[in-house]
């Protein structure tokens, strides 16, 4: 027997005693487990509740170092209750319950009062407000092949029109027709016929509770007309305008304030619960002049499953996706660092992004690029905005351009002035310095602030660097080649020399904490919470560093103060050279 199986034993042993002292529990027998969707590697005991009913205590073949589950027998009249799920499981601990595997008699006792004493709130109407906290959650509840509608609507819940598209396996609701079609095309790639049609959100004042959930047409509209009275008049128009199915998107906000969609699939005849179409209600009327509000009652309803499309700002700082979705980011250069930054600004809420660079992908950067094998020897602007278009379809746009960004701007320099950041992640002195040069022109073109990021030897430090139209300039920490003129690192030797000069050797885990610096200081500059001209750095712990043959430079510290073990990041402020061009007045 394996060291888990006699664990086990050992647990069930333990809380078979404690079961055996309550009295009217008794053992579950395989047939019943069986007989109840369990397999044999289950165990479980049957206990009463108090009045009528009992539970089922339910253990798994990973038990002690799983949750027991507990569901509920006999008490039909607790199944829409809050925290109760399909089957009459009883949601106690929650997914990421922890438990004491070292006393599993103790953790049964435990969840057994746990259930207790849910059944008992549930019977004095205390846990009501769980409705509206975790509404999504009871509104898909016993929701068994229903429609799958995908919600692309942000925080918005006012009343409106909105765009569908309705497909075989899912309908999309997004804001406007335009909506719809990109993100489908990024999603499935382009498709010359896919027919939109309008939907409609309720904004409600409040969000419903099992009992009120629609099931008819009647019901859904006196839903409105309780909670949205002044959307009434949209539904009915809506309603006896509509062909075929149409969804109607219930939001309302839960207890703590987040927003909430709760679809429905409106249809002709006969009604979702199963009762006969109302015509009895419309007889004396002529089907063109049937009044909407009678118009509804000869419609069916039946709720959906709603998947948000945009669910991942919901794991983001608040604020931070919102924040940035209507900013339009420009990267030059899409090698490692490049790569990384434009990836983590996508995920952290960018909607509108150019990539630019000339080059194409060489096996020597897969182990520390976002793109792999399938790449190599294409075009790396343009396979990471294919492959990102494809990862994230609520992106607005993802433009690519192979030319060097000099080329771009002399071809369409609109893509320069209309940027709300420029990242200039190139690693060259000579076409950054040009960069420079051009946002410090007079009258020049670029008002928006530029962020460099470079990496040193071994990415043992890195650096972003954000510069405006006035304070220090990129040229203030360089010499006039672009040596740096107080570098975080020394080294006594440099990587292997290749054809148009050294390469620098790291890989994906010494680059991470570079792109996370460059990607968060653009981000503080997008949202306003950091301002041109500002510098920060990471160095790697000394230790990676000396290993790698190379040390944390004198001279840094004695300008920006001990680094300590190093594996930090630090603000350094960026010096203006007095005999600097952008010192002159």
């Amino acid at each position: 027997m394996s060291f888990f199986e006699e664990r086990r034993e050992q647990a069930l042993h333990e809380v078979a005693t404690w079961a055996s002292v309550i009295r009217g529990g008794a053992k579950l027998t395989r047939e019943q487990l069986r007989y109840l969707g369990f397999g044999d590697d289950w165990d479980g005991w049957r206990l009463p509740l108090e009045g009528s009913g009992s539970v089922d205590l339910l253990l798994d073949g990973e038990f002690p170092y799983s949750i027991p589950r507990v569901a509920l027998v006999g008490r039909p009249d607790q199944l829409i209750a809050p925290h109760v799920e399909k089957d009459g499981k009883l949601c106690l601990s929650g997914d990421n319950g922890r438990s004491d595997a070292m006393r599993p008699a103790e953790v049964a006792a435990y969840c057994y009062q746990e259930a207790l004493s849910l059944v008992l709130e549930n019977e004095a109407g205390r846990n009501t407000d769980d409705f509206h906290l975790d509404f999504s959650a009871y509104w898909r509840r016993q929701l068994e092949n229903a429609p799958a509608v995908w919600v692309w609507l942000g925080r918005d819940q006012s009343s409106r029109l909105v765009a569908a598209w309705h497909g075989q396996a899912f309908t999309l609701i997004a804001e406007n027709e335009d909506d719809c079609q990109s993100w489908l095309n990024h999603r499935f790639g382009p498709k010359k016929e896919r027919s939109v049609r309008s939907a409609l959100v309720v904004g409600l004042d409040a969000l419903p509770s099992p009992s009120d959930y629609p099931v008819n047409g009647g019901k859904l509209r006196r839903l409105i007309a309780k909670s949205a009275p002044d959307s009434l008049a949209i539904f009915d128009r809506f309603v006896s305008s509509m062909s075929g199915n149409a969804v109607v998107v219930l939001g309302g906000k839960t207890l703590d304030g987040e927003p909430a969609w709760a679809p429905v699939i409106v249809s002709d005849g006969i009604s979702s619960s199963g009762g006969k179409s109302r015509a009895g209600a419309l007889r004396g009327f002529r089907t063109s002049r049937k009044p909407p509000a009678l118009q509804v009652l000869d419609r069916g309803v039946k709720r959906a499953s709603p998947t948000l499309v945009d669910a991942y700002i919901s794991r983001l700082e608040g604020g931070l996706g919102e924040g940035l979705a209507a900013k339009r980011v420009v990267i030059f250069g899409c090698g490692s660092l490049g790569a990384g930054v434009a990836k983590i600004l996508l995920q952290s809420g960018i909607r509108r992004m150019v990539l630019v660079d000339p080059e194409n992908l060489g096996w020597e950067n897969i182990a520390r690029h976002e793109l792999g094998g399938d790449s190599v020897g294409k075009a790396k602007a343009t396979e990471l905005a294919n492959r990102f278009t494809l990862m994230y379809p609520h992106v607005r746009e993802i433009l690519a351009t192979v030319d060097s960004w000099q080329s771009l701007a002399r071809r369409d320099p609109g893509v320069l002035t209309e940027a709300d950041l420029i990242l200039s992640l190139i690693g060259d002195w000579n076409s950054e310095a040009a960069l420079n040069d051009l946002q410090r022109a007079p009258g020049g073109a670029i008002t928006a602030p530029i962020l460099y990021g470079w990496l040193e030897e071994h990415a043992g430090a890195a650096h972003a660097l954000a510069i405006g139209k006035a304070g220090s300039c990129f040229r203030c920490g360089f010499d006039t080649t672009g040596g740096a003129t107080v570098p975080a690192t020394k080294w006594t030797s440099k990587g292997p020399n290749v054809c148009g000069g050294a390469t620098s050797v790291y890989g994906a885990v010494e680059l991470a904490p570079s792109q996370a610096l460059v990607a968060s200081l653009a981000i503080d500059l997008l949202l306003g919470r950091a301002s041109a001209p500002v510098r920060r750095s990471w160095l790697a712990p000394r230790s990676t560093i000396g290993g790698l043959g190379g040390r944390i430079n004198a001279a840094w510290e004695s300008v920006y103060g001990d680094v300590e073990c190093g594996g930090r990041m630090m603000a350094a402020p960026w010096p203006q050279k007095v005999d600097c061009s952008c010192s002159s007045p």
